[in-house]
């Protein structure tokens, strides 16, 4: 028995022929151009032992550490709506399991590329379509179970679920707006008023003063018509803009003066599961 057990042992770790790195060799440098790291990873630790021949082991070596820097790795997780771990929880990965559950929290080596990864938990699933990048190690996907009978489709990157029910939030406050157009009136007529001031005194000519109304100029000159209108027009400004500031301000004291209404405001939104992410 003890011998048979040896020779059973000796077998199953016997060192690789020849013939046997030469294959492991090749078929590693093939499956490294195929985009099948893994494959290759462990093709080239075949052909690095120390039986095989010396530059066929100091390559497989070279090209052994080069995979172990540009191979990347993903770990798994699973969690419920309120973010508790879902150990007991089953990966497959381009259709093959990997992980029988996730209580472990190991990483697991993976090939660049576009991977169909799902997830199952007791007869709920969530399927996540990722993106590997060459040297990306450590990159965590995770699957977000949102609550009974609720299933992520597939073709999603993360696990969401669009709540499309309405959500009453705070209510809001919202002030009439009448009064604002009232003062913006207001505040209209005492530029236009101002202006017109402006231009009015603009046309009294230089040689009669406002002060004594009076024109330095010859009965029946046409200094004194000019004076006329020009002080008629900023009569009428100085009147439109003190009806203006009145307005104004009487429609700003409305504004300030009136109680705001309550307006209940609706939203819809996407959560991310768990989290409180949500617009």
């Amino acid at each position: 028995m003890a011998a048979f057990l040896f020779v059973s042992v000796g077998s199953a770790f016997a060192a690789p022929t020849k013939e046997e790195c030469l294959d492991a060799h090749s078929r590693g440098q093939d499956q490294q151009e195929a985009g099948h790291l893994s494959l290759a990873r462990d093709s080239f630790s075949v052909c690095s032992q120390p039986s095989c021949p010396a530059l066929v082991q100091s390559d497989c070596a070279e090209f052994s550490e080069q995979l172990a820097r540009l191979s990347p790795s993903v770990s798994f997780a699973a969690r419920d709506q309120l973010a508790n771990d879902l150990p007991d929880t089953q990966v497959y990965v381009d259709g093959a399991l990997v992980a029988q559950s996730l209580g472990d929290g190991r990483s697991y080596d993976i090939d660049p590329g576009t991977h169909a990864v799902r997830f199952v938990h007791g007869e709920r699933t969530v399927l996540l379509n990722v993106v590997i990048t060459q040297g990306e190690h450590g990159r965590s996907l995770v699957a977000n179970f949102v609550g009974p009978g609720q299933t992520a489709g597939a073709g999603v990157s993360v696990a969401t679920v669009l709540d499309m029910q309405p959500r009453m939030l705070a209510k809001g406050s919202k002030r009439a707006v009448l009064p604002l157009i009232v003062a913006a009136g207001g505040g209209a007529a005492l530029v236009t008023g101002a202006v017109l001031m402006g231009v009015g005194f603009g046309k009294v000519p230089n040689n009669c003063s406002l002060g004594s109304h009076e024109c330095s100029a010859p009965p029946g000159a046409a200094a004194f018509n000019d004076a006329h209108s020009g002080v008629s027009l900023a009569n009428a400004g100085l009147g439109t803009a003190i009806a203006g500031a009145v307005i104004g301000t009487v429609g700003l004291i409305w504004y300030f003066a009136e109680s705001p209404t309550a307006v209940p405001r609706m939203d819809a939104g996407v959560h991310f599961d768990g989290t409180g992410f949500s617009f």
